[in-house]
């Protein structure tokens, strides 16, 4: 049995980061289908954590690494462009955040004993 103590916040904090920021993006007119694979990820994320949690953090990272660049180069009002980049960079942080937490909760805990 492990002794680390139960850090689920990443993954509460994470999942509901990304509710708000795809939700929105469906509320602002974009895309219903890249949007709702982040919502279905989330939700699965929440109820069978061990996998799920690294899919949605790798498929966060993937999407804004591609996104990000697209939307500095184009022509965009700097406003955008800024809200975007803080947009990239939260949802990053916070699917390495969880990814890393969920990691951590499936490794075996050692014992010290060599």
């Amino acid at each position: 049995m492990s002794t680390r103590p139960s850090r689920r916040w990443p993954l509460y904090a994470f999942v509901a980061w990304t509710v708000f920021v795809w939700a929105g993006r469906i509320r602002n007119g974009g895309s219903v289908l890249l949007a709702g694979t982040f919502l279905v990820l989330a939700a699965i994320a929440l109820w069978r954590r061990r996998h799920w949690v690294t899919a949605l953090a790798a498929w966060t990272v993937v999407v804004w690494a591609v996104r990000t660049p697209v939307i500095l180069v184009h022509d965009h009002p700097v406003g955008f462009k800024v809200v975007h980049t803080v947009l990239a960079v939260v949802s990053i942080a916070l699917a390495v955040t969880a990814a890393r937490e969920a990691t951590a909760r499936r490794a075996p805990v050692s014992s010290g004993v060599a």
